[in-house]
């Protein structure tokens, strides 16, 4: 279903942002709920540190009319703020509008391989019984090509020798609590010649550095290209359920996503430095009269951001709703993203408060005057 809300005529200064905040909610916001006894304070539980967010938006108290970025809690009733549907009329339709909402999976996939560079490489032993190993890899800037380098006398190196068919699986150790995302590359390991090794070793340096021991570089390493058959992906980024495969095609054809270096510095910003705000986008896309007891970004991507918000349900029960919340343009930096998020935080206070600016003073022309 599609949340409604309506505004009132906002001041000039803001109609930017009354746009952008009504184009968003017009779209959609979904919610996927789950009942279950836990500790909110445990389960909502986030640390890290600030990244370049926290330069990048000013403290609440250095903005202009100090806006808390109240949640739209429009108590008398002639606005309609944005309500976070709880119950879906049908799982593909839930499916379908949540799909809408966010990167595709082949995205998220894209994502999860630019974030990480590791994973655990599956070659085939001489019995046939699988070997799960750690490998490190990097994406090539021009063609997305996942490369990884081996060491000629590793135990995986002589399976991929015998039979390159082999898996690679990736989870990013960054991703913040709640969110658990994976995606596992199927396909086989091409062999580089002499002059694409080298310019993948010296990418492979820049990124990893030269590490110690059995994983430090060295001149007898081999490099190959990954040649993706298909991509398994089981979603976790912000409030995504998906698991599904992805054709090579379609993961040759995505990117990943333009804020993927800088999502978790966002997220942790907003639930460290901005929790009031985070608290106040829950509350926007709760049914009337509903009150988060507590609230967390989970991730922010291109499209838009989810937050997972926590209510007091019947019985004692914890009510749990994932809430997609899309932005009205695609975010395509760090700075874009800081716009979006300050733009819906302003008309959610402004609807809160009621704000009405007084005008300001115009002088008129003297010959109007005389006129």
């Amino acid at each position: 279903r599609l949340a409604r809300f309506s505004l009132p005529t906002p001041p000039a200064i803001t109609m930017v942002a009354a746009a952008c905040f009504a184009a968003a909610t017009s779209r959609a916001v979904t919610a996927a709920v789950v009942d279950r006894h836990h500790t909110p304070a445990t389960h909502l539980r986030h640390h890290g540190g600030v990244g370049s967010f926290a330069a990048a938006v000013p403290s609440t108290s250095a903005r202009v009319m100090a806006p808390h970025h109240g949640g739209v809690k429009q108590r008398s009733g002639t606005t309609q703020r944005a309500a976070a549907v709880a119950e879906a009329t049908s799982r593909s339709e839930t499916s379908a509008l949540s799909d809408s909402l966010r990167p595709s999976s082949a995205s998220c996939a894209r994502t999860l391989v630019a974030i990480a560079n590791t994973g655990t490489i599956s070659s085939v032993c001489d019995d046939g019984i699988a070997l799960g190993t750690f490998a490190s890899y990097v994406v090539q800037d021009k063609t997305g090509d996942v490369v990884l380098r081996m060491r000629r006398d590793a135990m995986h190196t002589a399976n991929i020798q015998r039979d390159a068919r082999c898996s690679l699986y990736v989870q990013p150790a960054s991703q913040p609590p709640g969110v658990l995302s994976r995606a596992t590359l199927i396909g086989s390991l091409e062999l580089l010649n002499d002059d694409a090794s080298a310019a993948a070793a010296s990418q492979y340096n820049a990124v990893h550095g030269e590490n110690v021991g059995v994983d430090a570089a060295g001149d007898a390493d081999n490099y190959y290209r990954f040649l993706v058959d298909r991509v398994f992906y089981v979603g976790g980024l912000g409030s995504d359920k998906r698991a599904e495969v992805v054709s090579a095609a379609d993961f040759a054809d995505a990117v990943a996503d333009p804020l993927c270096m800088d999502a978790l510095s966002i997220v942790d910003t907003m639930n460290n430095e901005r929790y009031e705000d985070v608290l106040n986008f829950a509350r926007a896309s709760l049914p009337d009269q509903g009150e988060p007891a507590e609230a967390r970004m989970l991730w922010v991507d291109t499209l838009g951001f989810d937050v997972r918000v926590i209510t007091g349900g019947s019985g004692g029960r914890d009510q749990v709703l994932d809430v997609r919340l899309p932005f009205s343009a695609r975010a395509h930096n760090l700075q874009e993203a800081v716009s979006s998020l300050t733009m819906l935080a302003q008309v959610i206070w402004e609807e809160e408060k009621q704000y009405t600016p007084t005008p300001v003073p115009r002088k008129v022309p003297e010959e109007v005057v005389e006129g």
